[in-house]
């Protein structure tokens, strides 16, 4: 595959070969490599392969890693000697931003933040966003008074053992008790205390520095909603939050239409997660190879994603997709990571949560969102899918 290259700066450490033309001088270049010198950084596409042709061109959203999983029974990440080998293995792939919450893992509780914080020697390398506990046995109501943000905070930094703060503190779901008032309040006496601060790259390889922007974000929240906080913020000149987190995947669109709007408009980041559907779009599910995985009977969260997946439209439009991609030499996993990075609405300011239950996924992962755009016979596949499922689907957000 021949690739080519923004004339972006990148650091003179990028020197692979693979990815860099030839005719480029490598401080000009701005591609994917393997060395830690911001891979991440990554513009290189293909041009064009020996079968098929790509002719869309994207800025890539920035990758995070999700840790619902640590901490979580049947993954590789229940002690902290996992932990440590899996942020080395993202180091070295370029992903040095993490998103975490004082209710994950689901079972546990708080102890994704604590393996974050025992791995400090790692983790202190990362940035770390983190949202704010919510008791998922009631509504909501009553986790966004002041005093809960700021209980939920001052746990959330010590199982971190990030004294100096997080980068983006969420709402986790909405609050429909508390007024919003006090909500943004509570956020704001955190934003006061230095307790979530952006943090950007340097120019140079990983390394970090703050900047003078105080961030906090939302997820979960209704659109009604989160028009009424934007317009608080905009009444009391406090800070808007930065960015918004929802679901985003080939049979989850529903945001494109109404929500993205909003946020461009206000200058909020989307940041995607179930990217992959919570591994719907593997295809396990539907050829019934779904024992051992999220969706099996002996998963502790299997019903509720057969549940969330389990729509007669939807099984049935992802058979046919699975069967059409296929015979393309796809497969439906390889699409899913490839559109959201390559070809759906998301842009270089957004970004894209991967999530794993062992080292070795996130690797592969990784590895096909950097084979780059697809070919263009396999999107209008892309699409037959969601028009298939956005009657029932467009609604979640």
């Amino acid at each position: 595959m021949s690739c080519y290259c923004s004339a972006d700066a990148m650091p003179p450490t990028c020197t692979s070969p693979h990815f860099r033309p030839p005719d480029l001088p490598i401080n000009n270049c701005r591609c994917y490599c393997t060395t830690r010198a911001a891979p991440q950084l990554g513009r290189c596409l293909p041009k064009e392969d020996d079968l098929f042709k790509t002719t869309r061109l994207h800025t890539m959203p920035q990758l995070l890693f999700g840790t619902a999983s640590f901490g979580m029974p049947m993954t590789k990440f229940e002690d902290v000697e996992d932990v440590k080998g899996l942020l080395q293995t993202l180091r070295d792939l370029g992903i040095n931003r993490l998103d975490s919450g004082a209710r994950y893992p689901p079972p546990k509780p708080g102890r994704a933040e604590e393996l974050i914080g025992e791995a400090r020697d790692l983790s202190k390398d990362f940035i770390v966003d983190t949202k704010v506990y919510t008791d998922t046995k009631t509504d909501g109501s009553g986790d966004l008074t002041v005093e809960a943000i700021a209980s939920s905070t001052s746990q959330s930094l010590q199982r971190l053992k990030r004294p100096e703060g997080v980068n983006v503190l969420h709402i986790h779901r909405a609050d429909p008790f508390t007024p919003l008032e006090e909500q943004l309040r509570g956020f704001h006496e955190q934003i006061s205390q230095g307790h979530c601060k952006k943090v950007s790259i340097t120019s140079i390889g990983i390394l970090f520095r703050e900047t003078d922007d105080l961030s906090w974000g939302v997820s979960n929240v209704p659109i009604p909603m989160l028009e009424k906080m934007l317009q608080l913020c905009e009444q009391n000149g406090w800070e808007k939050p930065s960015c918004y987190q929802g679901p985003y995947n080939l049979v989850t669109r529903g945001m494109e239409k109404e929500l993205l709007p909003l946020l461009r408009a206000h200058g909020i980041a989307f940041n995607a997660f179930q990217s992959l559907a919570a591994g719907f779009l593997t295809g396990k599910l539907v050829n019934g190879q779904h024992a051992g995985t999220r969706f099996g009977d002996d998963h502790p969260l299997g019903a509720i994603a057969r549940k969330m997946f389990g729509g007669e439209d939807l099984l049935a439009a992802m058979k046919k997709f699975d069967r059409d991609v296929k015979a393309l030499g796809l497969t439906p996993l390889e699409v899913a990571a490839r559109w959201i990075t390559h070809h759906s609405a998301l842009g270089d300011d957004d970004g894209v949560l991967l999530g794993a239950s062992k080292c070795d996924q996130i690797v592969d992962t990784v590895g096909i969102i950097r084979k780059g755009p697809l070919p263009d016979a396999v999107l209008p596949f892309v699409d037959e899918l969601w028009d298939a499922v956005k009657e029932t689907r467009a609604a979640i957000l």
